[in-house]
């Protein structure tokens, strides 16, 4: 039995290497990238693992992992509300800088607003509202705390910071807010759903579509800045999962970059399609 399973294990990290291989030369020369896939258990590929990126939107899942952490462990009650000024909005993505008419917004909708439209404003009231100081801290007792970095607010390019994350870190984080749904089951559907419902597929789930494959689901989370096009997601088949963080910088063409993400996206679906 334990031979088998090695086996079965080195079947698939050959499988994802040959692939990968394929496509570098294409899609190499537009971009440098990193790239991690694991099956929830074990590691099947990877490369640049530990090379950090500006995270852009990535670095609003350590966020949204912390605020649920906290409302699990009674610290938060995700119903309390937060004023929100309708001057200074942060711009970018998200809707909150259109929607000013609306000075009020709980804990949870905020959450939701920051994954599911990746809301800059939402994101930037939930540092404040947890303090960034105290956010930096928690992320570094992580076990991935080495491999993301907080260290300003969203859209504040005058600080000179950079919010970082290596494609290994962006796959512990999503893989731990998706376990703390799995140990506390009446929050699963809760946690899950902005990243089920997420307004950006264009990255690793741009080929699918769970409307045509009923039991696929994606979850994913993108970031996207100047030259920046990630996207780190898990993809559920029946009872079988794969994780990707697919992370790009220094995009020469931003179609490269996309179509390279989603010809990952469907080798996962392929992958986990396989043993049908």
């Amino acid at each position: 039995m334990k031979f088998r399973c090695e086996k079965e294990m080195r079947v698939k990290k050959m499988y994802w290497n040959k692939e990968i291989q394929k496509l570098k030369m294409d899609f190499t020369p537009y971009m440098e990238s990193g790239i991690y896939i694991h099956d929830g258990k074990e590691l099947l590929f990877s490369e640049n693992k530990e090379a950090m990126f500006p995270s852009a939107s990535i670095i609003k899942l350590p966020i949204y992992l912390y605020y649920y952490e906290q409302a699990i462990q009674g610290n938060f009650n995700l119903t309390d509300r937060i004023n929100v000024s309708k001057s200074g909005r942060a711009n970018g993505s998200g809707v909150l800088h259109i929607l000013t008419s609306v000075e009020e917004w709980s804990i949870e909708e905020l959450l939701q607003l920051m994954i599911a439209v990746s809301d800059n404003e939402a994101t930037n009231q939930l540092i404040s509202y947890a303090g960034l100081e105290n956010l930096k801290a928690w992320i570094k007792e992580k076990k991935w705390g080495k491999r993301i970095a907080l260290r300003r607010y969203l859209m504040d390019y005058e600080s000179g910071l950079v919010n970082e994350v290596s494609s290994q870190g962006a796959v512990e984080v999503l893989k731990e807010i998706i376990e703390l749904g799995n140990h506390h089951l009446l929050w699963r559907e809760q946690i899950e759903k902005p990243l089920l419902l997420q307004q950006f597929r264009t990255g690793l789930p741009g080929y699918l579509d769970e409307r045509e494959i009923p039991v696929l689901e994606m979850l994913n989370k993108t970031g996207e800045d100047n030259g920046i096009r990630h996207d780190v997601a898990l993809f559920r088949y029946k009872d079988r999962l794969v994780y990707i963080a697919a992370l790009n910088k220094g995009v020469k063409e931003e179609a490269k970059a996309i179509e390279w993400m989603q010809e990952i996206g469907k080798l996962a679906f392929k992958f986990l399609t396989n043993a049908d």
